[in-house]
């Protein structure tokens, strides 16, 4: 009888904590599409009856997808023209425009969203008292479809620059060169060569951005439940968080969002398989930059007013709403008040600490368990490795208000104290953003070269030492980063949250969704503020301390 190998050991460990945590939950989640109520938890098919024929549902669906294509549209245009300034033009300061462009990924979304309420609200906003105050026939409501599509696109931006930027630095100019001796301007040149060669990175790009408008709850919520407009995330929330609850029928829409992106996913797949784009030949060549001329630096104040029009604008509105004791057009009432009276309170400090907890302890767990995960995909010969990695990858395509459903059935029912604990909250996180940090040491791994630990093998050393003493240092970088990375996302993550949490593991985020709700809006700028600020901090702190440059990944 064949001995079975520590890897692949610790391969088939991996895989049932996997199982636990993805399959599990998932298989939860079709198993509770057909229970007609939880009490009886009777076998029925009432649930899908009732989703397929609701107004609501097909409404909540339309809306959805506008809003998600609008959102595709706006941040393709401004992310590939911003990445084509950057990567294939001599503009100005190009480190600083790339830091700029890519600020909004370490933003959350819905504080975002939050920050445009205040600045584009149909009649209290700034903007609009502003237009009324200089007599101008300007109107602007954020809370519209195309606001929030608006929103969106601006906050997705930084994805598509990311998919696109390294793409375009890549091409080989040869190509370039030869359409523009065969009589082609510069324009042919860009609409025949230049952007076929960056469609498989623009594809991937607008399917991302796609997948994360439609389940980005936060500001699907912020700034469409005030006007009323239905959206699949929110009718999924007011389904489980209102009396009385109707987890059926939460359950079914949600599996139609898993549908809806497991097509999109085949879909963008299968559209690739068919069409080759290399770009990059074996011989050495060097990108040949466009020169503006005049219009160099009008393209560069180009680009940064459209980042201050998209992010630092609404930032500052908040940050400036945040010093108020009322919301006023005229900063006259400078107050410390808002700070004060959150930070003494206990319910903030619950939060935070809960808050901080989940990121640093369930950030290092993250990471623990992607390393493991990593390493046994992308450097051993374990048997199932295949089988690991797909189930890895599982919820890359599950949105997070779905993934709370999911976890909301599989742990509700078992007896364990999980459920309504801050247990549950963390794995909720580590479930959601796992295969982030295993993409990112994969990618790490794939650089090492296995001699090297042979060489420690020969030397006497056990594989496990080998891995921990040669490998694993090899890649700290990539693990700091991880782990920041982990950090980061679980300090900002509402979807999960707002489905999960109960009164003793309330978190940060969901305290400033709750105050918004209540009209605070003085308060949610304070919180808005404060996190903010803490998420940027500690990316600063990171790069000084370690030499890290953290770039958020999804999908």
């Amino acid at each position: 009888m064949s001995r079975i190998s520590g890897q692949t050991l610790l391969c088939y460990a991996l895989i049932s904590i996997l199982c636990v945590m993805i399959v599990y939950p998932m298989l939860s989640l079709v198993w509770g599409s057909f229970v007609s109520t939880a009490a009886t938890e009777q076998s029925s098919l009432d649930n899908f009856s009732r989703m397929l024929s609701s107004s609501q549902f097909w409404q909540a669906w339309k809306n959805t997808l506008l809003v998600s294509t609008g959102s595709v549209l706006i941040s393709v245009v401004c992310g590939v023209g911003a990445a084509f300034l950057i990567a294939r033009t001599d503009i100005p300061l190009k480190r600083f425009c790339e830091v700029l462009v890519t600020l909004p990924i370490f933003i959350s979304p819905f504080i975002g969203a939050v920050a445009w309420s205040g600045l584009a609200a149909p009649e209290v906003g700034l903007l609009n008292r502003i237009f009324a105050g200089l007599g101008l026939p300007l109107h602007v409501n954020i809370y519209s479809l195309g606001g929030i599509a608006m929103v969106l696109g601006f906050y997705m931006t930084p994805y598509v620059f990311l998919f696109t930027a390294a793409p375009l630095t890549a091409i080989d100019s040869s190509m370039e060169e030869a359409s523009r001796l065969s009589g082609q301007n510069m324009l042919q040149t860009l609409r025949r060569v230049t952007v076929p060669l960056v469609t498989p990175s623009i594809l991937g790009a607008a399917l991302l951005v796609f997948v994360l408008s439609m389940e980005n709850f936060g500001v699907l919520a912020v700034l469409g439940m005030p006007s009323q407009i239905p959206f699949i995330p929110t009718e999924i929330y007011l389904k489980v968080a209102y009396p009385p609850p109707d987890y059926g029928y939460a359950t079914v829409i949600s599996i139609s969002f898993v549908v809806i992106t497991a097509l999109a996913l085949l879909l963008q797949r299968r559209y690739l398989a068919r069409r080759t784009y290399i770009s990059v030949s074996g011989k050495s060549y060097r990108p040949v930059l466009i020169g503006l001329g005049r219009w160099r630096y009008v393209t560069f104040a180009g680009l940064v007013l459209f980042v201050f029009i998209s992010t630092l604008m609404p930032l500052a509105t908040m940050v400036t709403a945040s010093f108020q004791t009322y919301w006023s057009v005229q900063f006259t009432n400078f107050t410390l008040g808002n700070y004060t009276s959150i930070f003494s309170r206990s319910l903030f400090l619950r939060a935070a600490q809960n808050t901080l907890f989940l990121a640093f302890v369930g950030g290092l767990l993250a990471c623990i368990l992607g390393g493991m995960i990593a390493y046994i995909v992308s450097f051993s010969k374990a048997s199932g490795r295949q089988t690991l990695d797909l189930l890895s990858s599982m919820t890359v395509g599950v949105p997070g208000v779905v993934l709370g459903v999911a976890l909301l059935w599989a742990w509700i029912r078992v007896p364990l104290p999980i459920y309504g604990t801050i247990w549950i909250l963390m794995i909720a996180y580590i479930t959601r953003f796992l295969s982030f940090g295993v993409r990112n040491m994969s990618a790490a791994l794939t650089q090492i070269d296995s001699d090297l630990e042979n060489a420690a093998r020969v030397s006497g050393a056990s594989k496990t030492v080998a891995a921990l003493t040669i490998t694993f240092p090899l890649i700290r970088r990539s693990l700091l980063s991880s782990w920041v990375l982990y950090f980061i996302s679980f300090v900002k993550e509402l979807n999960t949250s707002v489905l999960l949490y109960a009164f003793n593991s309330v978190v940060l985020p969901v305290l400033i969704f709750d105050a918004y709700f209540e009209g605070k809006y003085p308060e949610v700028a304070a919180l808005g503020t404060g996190i903010s600020v803490f998420i940027l901090a500690v990316l600063l702190i990171s790069n000084v301390i370690f030499g890290l440059k953290v770039r958020q990944k999804a999908g």
